[in-house]
């Protein structure tokens, strides 16, 4: 005779209410609001259910018969899960159940009615993730190479940090809001604030010794310097995250190489320098000093020069991306508060030609493909202006030798963009020599040519800078000439309020 069971003096905890998370890991909730005690233990996103009157939860307790709906869990809109026949009468599925001793221990009465791909995400995160995936991360690299980084890199990555996860989807988020136009998107300004929330508590924990993980964090605030540029960000929020990039980069590169990958390393340290060098150009130089490529940093992206490496952000131009820091210094050195350029000393003139040197000696790689080398050109003559226009402050002649370089570069800049297709992947990280060239543009035609490029980028790529960038300029073609040009373009900003970055 099998032994008598014995009697449950304690009742059973449902965990009908509170929190989705608490529901999943069938814990009791306090239900404390918005974030009850165990998601703030546990690290958790804590996100509620709508409830709506008149429902009932159904008990699993015993198994639905055949035929009868599957329940799911409500949308975050609150509209009722659409069902594929007929709508359930429960709107809530509790995630534990009493189990008869007599009941078969099946599937059907064991699982909660609806399993989710991303635990603790909203409904919305498989379709924000497909938009990545499909989208997002194609705009996000240029196509230099065949294997885009922001798949294989940071992918796998983002599957094992709720962190970087959340990022993603944010990114993702922000990139399908601006393609379609909507201003106010509420799931992308829902996914931002939670980015932006545990991202702060992820420095803050870092900070305090009680996160150790470099990687994610820098690889987390290079992904939100992306997010700004995608959502057109006008109010510098970037070199909010660039600056925290650039302090998590340097602990990062201070472990054991063993610590990263390398193909990752390379990656990370591709991302950081690209986006540092060509947001360098946003800061004023009459009134500070750019922080964002010390030597170390430098020297560690020089490393990959010597392998002739080919990047989705930098392609083949990198040596000339690691000229920017060195020109902006030598420009800064002529530019006074007052306005009045200090003499040129000897080494000024010596470095001054060295650059030149340097960069109308620079090739595209052999292996570059048509693109990559067309682009390669266009920075090229990019950097020429840029280097050009530092002598800004001097006398000149208007029909001088020194107008005449200015003139032969911006001749040869355009003769490059007319040969590469408004919609080649490889645009996607064209906003900088676009920006530095349209600058010195005062020719009417030359000026409608870069609009309609422009316009053809934003509608192609759908990233938010590409439009700001066509907005900057389109102020800069209404100043004097002598007031524009790319040492120009902070001023611009501050005077129109468009703080970007032409990452």
């Amino acid at each position: 005779m099998p032994p008598s069971r014995r009697p449950r003096t304690d009742p059973i905890v449902r965990v009908r209410t509170g929190c989705w998370a608490c529901r999943r890991r069938k814990k009791k909730c306090d239900e404390t609001k918005p974030v009850c005690g165990g998601c703030v233990r546990n690290k958790l996103t804590c996100q509620w259910p709508t409830i709506i009157p008149g429902s009932k939860a159904n008990n699993l307790s015993t198994r639905p018969e055949e035929g009868d709906p599957q329940g799911q869990p409500p949308q975050e809109d609150g509209q009722p899960a659409r069902m594929q026949r007929g709508a359930s009468s429960s709107t809530e599925v509790p995630q534990t159940t009493s189990i008869d001793g007599n009941q078969s221990l099946t599937v059907g009465n064991v699982l909660p009615r609806s399993l989710s791909m991303f635990p603790g995400h909203g409904p919305d995160s498989y379709q924000l993730l497909s938009h990545y995936l499909a989208t997002t991360a194609d705009c996000m690299a240029n196509g230099s190479t065949p294997i885009n980084p922001f798949l294989v890199q940071i992918v796998p990555l983002a599957f094992s940090s709720d962190l970087l996860l959340q990022l993603v989807l944010t990114q993702s988020a922000a990139h399908r809001a601006f393609r379609s136009r909507k201003e106010s998107d509420e799931v992308a300004q829902s996914h931002y604030t939670t980015a932006l929330q545990l991202f702060r508590k992820g420095v803050t924990e870092f900070i305090d010794g009680k996160e150790s993980n470099a990687l994610m964090l820098t690889v987390g605030a290079l992904v939100m310097c992306f997010t700004e540029t995608a959502k057109g960000d006008m109010n510098g929020t970037i070199f909010d995250h660039l600056t925290a990039a650039n302090s998590l980069l340097i602990r990062l590169l201070a472990q054991s190489d063993a610590a990263v990958p390398k193909d990752l390393k390379d990656f990370v340290i591709e991302y950081y320098t690209y986006t540092a060098a060509v947001s360098m150009i946003s800061i004023d130089a009459r009134v500070s000093a750019q922080l964002f490529l010390n030597f170390d940093l430098e020297q560690k992206a020089r490393q990959l020069l010597q392998s002739e490496y080919v990047g989705n952000l930098c392609g083949c131009w990198l040596e000339l991306l690691l000229m920017i820091p060195c020109i902006f210094d030598l420009g800064r050195q002529w530019m006074m508060h007052d306005g009045q350029s200090a003499m040129p000393t000897a080494d000024d003139i010596a470095m001054f030609g060295s650059l030149q040197v340097q960069i109308m000696r620079w090739m595209p790689y052999a292996s570059a493909t048509p693109e990559v080398f067309l682009a390669g050109r266009i920075f090229q003559q990019a950097m020429l202006l840029y280097l050009y226009t530092s002598l800004g402050g001097f006398s000149r002649t208007d029909n001088g030798m020194y107008q005449g370089l200015i003139d032969t570069a911006i001749t040869d800049a355009m003769s490059y963009l007319s040969q590469l297709s408004a919609t080649a992947r490889i645009n996607s990280g064209l906003c900088w020599p676009i920006a530095v060239v349209g600058s010195c543009l005062s020719d009417a035609e030359h000026q409608d040519t870069l609009r309609q490029r422009l316009t053809t980028m934003v509608n192609t790529f759908g990233l938010g800078n590409m439009q700001r960038t066509l907005l900057l300029l389109e102020h800069m073609w209404q100043m004097p000439l002598d007031e524009a040009g790319p040492w120009n373009i902070c001023r611009a900003m501050q005077r129109n309020q468009i703080w970007i970055s032409f990452a």
